[in-house]
């Protein structure tokens, strides 16, 4: 496993049917070459529209999602239900063995809640490998929606980001990768910035350039790294080949985040 990618997988390459193609493409390029990979998906697109159709207003604080019990209920049918089933289905018809499951499965996430103000939102606290690890071993690439078990086995919303990081470094992933919307962390021009330390991030924060939901994806790729991964990367998903590239060729890509 020493070639190990977790990838949070989001944004268009997750609903413009030409980049979904394109990553399930990449992702079985990557098997192929003996990259096993897991693949922890968003959805917040998905649930806005539920949420929407069900006159449930949408509100979030520092990027992130605030959860009441309605809201909850929406997110685990929509993330754990047909995002995940659809992510997985797609990977199928690229010819990769993929299997879904939730961070409920197997008691795969436990959690604590991040803030009251959130409601059921979840900081993960425990990162149970085994059931991973098992289907890692069989040649399945897991597929994995960013739910948790918290308090009294209650369903918890956790950051896509966040829980990628997580099993990132659990796991001592030797590559994390965020697939997002944007070519990587811009600066106050709109460049990329191709690298990133602690120092680095805490100046950009301060400075208001590094914010909203850049920074669950910041704070993630430090989480991973500090827990053990080894390289952490922010990814154009716009560009889908660019993952397999860069993990294949080492082709720098992206904003690459160290610790």
């Amino acid at each position: 496993m020493e070639q190990l990618a977790v990838i949070k997988y989001g944004g268009h390459a997750m609903d413009q049917a030409d980049l979904a193609a394109a990553f399930a493409k990449a992702i079985l390029k990557l098997t192929q070459e003996h990259y096993p990979c897991i693949i922890v998906h968003g959805g917040g697109p998905q649930i806005n529209s539920m949420l929407k159709n069900l006159h449930i207003e949408s509100k979030f604080i520092d990027g992130l999602r605030v959860t009441d019990a309605a809201t909850m209920q929406v997110v685990e049918m929509v993330l754990a239900g047909s995002v995940n089933k659809d992510v997985v289905a797609r990977l199928a018809q690229a010819g990769v063995k993929a299997i879904g499951l939730s961070g409920r499965d197997a008691e795969l996430l436990m959690c604590e809640p991040l803030d009251i103000k959130l409601g059921q939102v979840g900081k993960i606290t425990q990162v149970n490998t085994q059931i991973i690890e098992t289907l890692l071993k069989a040649h399945f690439t897991p597929v994995i929606a960013p739910l948790a078990n918290g308090i009294n086995f209650a369903c918890y919303n956790i950051n896509a980001d966040l829980a990628a990081g997580a099993i990132a470094g659990a796991l001592k992933a030797k590559y994390f990768v965020l697939i997002s919307d944007v070519p990587g962390v811009l600066d106050g021009e709109g460049q990329v910035i191709k690298k990133l330390n602690r120092t680095k991030i805490q100046e950009l924060r301060d400075k208001g350039i590094i914010k909203g939901g850049m920074l669950p994806k910041i704070d993630s790729c430090l989480n991973a790294l500090e827990q053990g991964a080894e390289q952490a990367l922010i990814l154009d998903g716009r560009a889908p080949a660019s993952l397999s590239r860069y993990l294949l060729t080492g082709e720098p890509l992206g904003t690459l985040v160290e610790a």
